[in-house]
């Protein structure tokens, strides 16, 4: 089966099996949910397309509920070769929101050692961001609930440690 369709085959079963109502509007944070914090403070926030933060993915949606959508944006410190990321065995990434006016409210910052993040919007009115963290010995979903700029909360929906051993250890990379 293709990397990418099993991924994504992966990432919705995974958040079809998170405790959470049918209904496609947003709903309040589950507080019995654990509220993670996603940032290491030892990691400078980032720009897509600057300082050699060269890969990045984005996409647009209203986050807040005003109406107006807010651009989300996946980063990852990476050297291109012929156009196409050059992977070692760990990059920083980084997940931010960026409001019309410009300002950013960063809602992930982590170094992954052989590992991949995948952002995803959820269905619904006011939109969720979704990432999908994905290391040889943890897989982890996340949901992130975004205020308005400076407020967002991180809830773990599923993390399960896996077998680090063996050729389905590694994630598949971009």
């Amino acid at each position: 089966m293709n990397p990418r369709i099993w991924s994504a085959v992966l990432v919705f079963s995974l958040y079809a099996c998170a405790q959470s109502p049918s209904s496609d509007q947003a709903q309040p944070v589950d507080l019995s949910a654990p509220t993670v914090d996603l940032i290491d403070p030892g990691m400078a926030p980032a720009v897509a397309g600057e300082d050699g933060w060269n890969y990045h993915r984005s996409a647009e949606a209203d986050l807040d509920g005003d109406g107006s959508p807010e651009r989300v944006v996946l980063t990852a410190r990476v050297e291109l070769y012929r156009g196409r990321p050059a992977w070692d065995d760990g990059q920083p990434w980084q997940v931010y929101v960026e409001a019309a006016d410009g300002s950013r409210t960063y809602l992930y910052a982590r170094r992954l050692q052989l590992g991949a993040l995948t952002l995803r919007i959820s269905a619904g009115e006011p939109a969720q961001v979704i990432l999908l963290e994905h290391l040889p010995d943890r897989l982890s979903l996340y949901e992130i609930h975004y205020r308005q700029p400076g407020q967002a909360v991180a809830v773990a929906r599923y993390q399960r440690t896996l077998d680090p051993r063996g050729e389905l250890a590694s994630p598949q990379l971009p």
